[in-house]
């Protein structure tokens, strides 16, 4: 199996993170921690992550394990989008996230996530 391959956009007014590839859940892990890490050195709060590439689909289990993380790395100190295919979007994660306390929205609408994280907070 291959690492999950991430490519990082810098957006005016957020950081784009384009996965795709084959994911185990510490990849996830340590895209959380270089999203932290980017975030801070670059002062951007906004995040969007785009799944659009990925080989399989984030089944529920991860997708739960994924909103604990979220709530525990993230928390609300960022505004994070997740970018999924249509056909996948059921937004387990978000609500595990939100939980926890975590602003975040899963949407297969670009447009919409995007007017989302730039919308004031």
């Amino acid at each position: 199996m291959e690492k999950l391959h991430v490519e990082l956009i810098e957006h005016p007014h957020y950081l784009e993170y384009v996965c795709s590839g084959e994911h185990v859940f510490d990849d996830w892990v340590e895209l959380l921690q270089q999203i932290r890490a980017d975030a801070t050195r670059k002062e951007e709060t906004r995040i969007l992550i785009n799944v659009l590439g990925l080989l399989q689909p984030i089944d529920n289990m991860m997708r739960y394990r994924l909103g604990l993380l979220v709530g525990e790395k993230i928390g609300a100190s960022l505004k994070v989008a997740a970018l999924n295919p249509a056909d996948e979007v059921n937004h387990f994660w978000e609500t595990v996230a939100h939980n926890r306390g975590s602003n975040v929205q899963a949407g297969s609408d670009r447009d919409a996530l995007v007017t989302w994280l730039l919308e004031p907070t």
